[in-house]
């Protein structure tokens, strides 16, 4: 099939410029509005089992509500199963009617016109967005316009088990925490647990979050380049390399790949998550465990960690029911029946009443996600914009190299140089050829 490659680009360019037009028109914004119209809308989203259970129920809800609108749904398991299929249907002018599209792809199609913007929806209010603090909402804007809606927000954080510090006669680390604190509490549980197996940090903190807090950024603006020194990411993996040499610090494992969480089966102390990922994990637990920010340096110059929209909720260009797709995700934002359902699975919820519901109503576990992102909206600095096209091989680059590292056959330094070297070349001319 590779001689059909230029012609099918050709297409597809063509279809991109097409639509382009044809949202200049105004047009698309235009709904049938007899009731009893029926509608059929396909809607594709990534998650696990539980939250296919939970969203297929919201989805039985709305069709309830709204009886001439049928949803089907096309579910994966992961984000990069989603955005390959996209790119593959969006080829073929097959994009679903509603998408669930993550913060770092989204954009591409965006950019191309395929994603419908908001704003007329919202002047009519078939979209209400009243009760959502206008920062929720700066992270789905394209030049000004509307395209995505957060399906919840949340940040990165250290999640703790206080059952395991208080049966080690351990002090809790407190939010603002320096490295070194961190550094000391972990050689108190090196020193005190036996437990085979056991590491006091099972993975090591965000790279990204390292620059942010030195003023840099993993890429340059104008996302042909690297935002960093090399000074910086030298002592990030120095760091690196001296906590796994004083065996604080897992040597290979992945969190993701493990059936359990290690916080759950006591092998590690402390484990870098997502914060909507604390219901699920306390859960696993059978115990209530606890979320604090990411670690400080001395003289940062700036907050490192930042509020990200968990996942958007965007309406497709192609989609003949533009309307009852965005009265869809209207629905998810603001209806407290079907948020009582999803109970901030896909972060904490943008409209302040519906987060407010959920934290009341919350057990203790479920507290720990509301009051941490009210602590994080505070100690926080905006988004970087959205990683260029090459970002999956860029970090696929580097963890080849941190692997090396990990293994002792590379310095800090030789990481360092050795993957500038590698992402610029990944970056540079290929990124500019790509646009």
């Amino acid at each position: 099939m590779k001689h059909k490659s230029t012609r099918i680009s050709a297409i597809f360019l063509t279809s991109v410029m097409l639509i382009s037009l044809v949202g200049c028109t105004g047009k698309g914004n235009e709904e049938v509005k007899k009731s009893d119209e029926q509608i059929t809308l396909n809607f594709m989203w990534w998650g696990k089992p539980s939250r296919k259970e939970i969203t297929l129920k919201v989805i039985d809800l709305f069709e309830k509500e709204n009886p001439n609108i049928k949803i089907n749904t096309e579910d994966y398991s992961s984000t990069a199963e989603v955005a390959q299929k996209l790119a593959m249907e969006t080829a073929e002018q097959k994009t679903p009617d509603i998408m669930q599209t993550d913060y770092n792809f989204a954009f591409n199609y965006v950019t191309h016109h395929l994603i419908e913007p908001l704003e007329p929806y919202m002047k009519s209010n078939v979209l209400d967005l009243s009760d959502v603090d206008k920062s929720y909402l700066a992270s789905g804007q394209y030049e000004g316009k509307q395209y995505g809606i957060p399906m919840g927000s949340n940040a990165l954080g250290i999640a703790y088990d206080p059952e395991m510090f208080k049966q080690y006669g351990i002090e809790p680390l407190q939010d603002s925490y320096s490295i070194q604190d961190m550094q000391q509490t972990m050689q108190q549980f090196k020193d005190k647990v036996q437990t085979p197996g056991f590491y006091p940090l099972y993975a090591m903190f965000d790279l990204s979050y390292w620059f942010r807090m030195k003023g840099e950024s993993f890429y340059n603006k104008e996302k042909t380049g690297l935002g960093f020194k090399d000074a910086t990411l030298v002592e990030y993996l120095t760091l690196t390399k001296t906590w796994l040499d004083q065996g604080l610090l897992n040597p290979g494992t992945d969190s993701s790949k493990d059936e359990k969480n290690p916080l759950a089966t006591g092998k590690t102390a402390f484990l870098q998550l997502v914060s909507n990922q604390m219901v699920s994990n306390g859960d696993e637990a059978g115990r209530t465990l606890k979320i604090m920010n990411l670690p400080t340096v001395e003289g940062a110059a700036a907050e490192g960690n930042f509020v990200k929209p968990s996942m958007f909720i965007m309406v497709s260009s192609y989609s003949k029911h533009k309307e009852a797709a965005v009265k869809f995700v209207d629905f998810v934002t603001n209806n407290k029946e079907a948020n009582n359902i999803l109970k901030g699975d896909r972060g904490v919820p943008i409209a302040t009443k519906i987060a407010e519901q959920l934290s009341s109503q919350s057990t203790e576990q479920g507290k720990e996600q509301y009051s941490y992102m009210s602590y994080i909206a505070k100690h926080s600095t905006p988004i970087d914009p959205p990683a260029p096209l090459s970002d999956a091989v860029v970090q696929n680059a580097l963890k080849i190299i941190l692997k090396n590292l990990y293994a002792g056959s590379i310095t800090p330094e030789q990481a360092a140089s050795t993957f500038r070297a590698q992402a610029e070349e990944i970056l540079g001319p290929k990124e500019e050829g790509s646009k």
